[in-house]
């Protein structure tokens, strides 16, 4: 392997394999990196469907190995310190890599540190979460086991991935409830440190009279700070309309955990993060053009980065493009023109066999892909996201054609 590439990837991920793959068309793979220690890839939207046995959680893991472009080098380390102004990253090893221009792909990082008593409950004392892997078996058992009493979800403040895969896991919850018998017996919450259940109006209208028809309570404004696993309560700080903040305790019999997330700490300690604002820590790119603020050689893809879009795998299938396009014009000194829309996509799980497919970019903007009420929950948005979606992405966007 060279310690010198022409265009260094930081991460493979969604972001960092869809970026390789189109690159490797477009220059010599020889010229390409891509760093990341992980030996498996993840197809992350299947584990809501897999927290509620609709499918195993099986079906959304590959080796990393098979998505690697041929030819590309892959360096399997991760990345340990970041150093822009010299070009040049530095891996757990130690070993220094320097480039002539970068792509940072490094997702984000589950904050769990944020919610004492959360990770030490995990898979047991009625804490379960569809944000790990190895939890999302733990996740199934436990709402097929359940026997009645409070069920908690929680939404944490955002920026997260998959802003809407927490009431997606209570949609089926509740579906899975209904069917054991136990849903009279059964209280549920969803509880959101937001001031709406969607931060986009007009689904966040659809998804009130969801909760509204499923006899489900939402506490708006209720942000989960701590669990006492061993008593089963969980307390949360709860925001007033008028601005003032309280401690409130909440028992539960069940309660499905989303953390804060943030940024990785090898990137929010860097000089390519935000210093201030709303974005702050995450890593600072034009919210259009999608590259670095500071420094002109750098772009950025996915959930990494800090721009006020929802992260999802279809804003990163938009940003592709855009982050190829704009790094080649940047290699031959032509003007950076390709432009991303904040598009983003959330397939909203109401139950099975039925999706609201939320479809929109900054500021709210709709963007629809299919001339129908986007609000409206449909069978065939469900057969797009459990069957069509996995194979797009898996054969599409991974290898470089969608």
């Amino acid at each position: 392997m060279n310690a010198h590439y022409k265009v260094l990837i930081l991460g493979a991920g969604t972001g960092g394999i869809s970026v390789a793959a189109r690159l490797a068309k477009k220059l010599s793979p020889t010229d390409l990196a891509i760093i990341d220690p992980a030996q498996k890839h993840y197809y992350q939207p299947l584990w809501t469907l897999s927290g509620a046995g609709v499918v195993p959680k099986q079906e959304s893991e590959r080796n990393q190995i098979d998505f690697i472009p041929p030819g590309v080098d892959w360096i399997q380390e991760g990345v340990a310190r970041l150093i822009p102004q010299a070009n040049e990253v530095e891996t757990d090893s130690g070993k220094k890599i320097t480039y002539d221009f970068m792509i940072v792909a490094l997702g984000l990082r589950l904050a769990w540190e944020k919610i004492p008593g959360a990770k030490e409950s995990l898979g047991k004392n009625g804490v379960c979460t569809i944000y790990e892997y190895d939890q999302v078996d733990k996740t199934e058992e436990m709402l097929r086991s359940f026997s009645g009493g409070t069920a908690v979800f929680t939404m944490p403040p955002v920026p997260i991935k998959c802003a809407g895969a927490p009431q997606k896991i209570m949609y089926l919850a509740d579906e899975i409830f209904r069917n054991n018998g136990v849903r009279n017996q059964s209280k549920l919450f969803f509880a959101t440190a937001g001031k709406a259940i969607f931060g986009v109006p007009v689904f966040a209208e659809a998804l009130t009279k969801v909760v509204q028809r499923k006899k489900i309570d939402l506490l708006t404004q209720y942000q989960l700070i701590s669990i006492d696993g061993l008593n089963k309560k969980a307390v949360f700080r709860v925001t007033e309309a008028s601005g003032q903040a309280s401690d409130q305790e909440l028992k539960y019999d069940l309660i499905h955990v989303v953390p804060p997330m943030t940024a990785p700490t090898v990137v929010s300690e860097s000089e390519l993060a935000e210093k201030e604002g709303d974005q702050k820590g995450w890593l600072s790119v034009d919210k259009f053009t999608l590259q670095h603020k500071l420094f002109p050689n750098v772009f950025g893809i996915g959930d990494v980065t800090g721009v006020p879009n929802s992260k999802t795998g279809a804003a990163i299938r938009k940003q592709a493009p855009v982050v190829v396009e704009n790094l080649l014009s940047a290699m031959t000194q032509k003007p950076i023109a390709a432009h991303y829309d904040g598009y983003s996509s959330c397939p909203l799980v109401t139950e099975v066999g039925k999706v609201i497919l939320a479809e929109f970019g900054y500021d709210g903007k709709l963007l629809p892909s299919f001339p129908v009420n986007p609000a409206k929950e449909r069978r065939s948005m469900w057969f797009l996201k459990r069957y069509l979606l996995p194979k797009l992405y898996w054969y599409g966007m991974l290898r470089g054609l969608l």
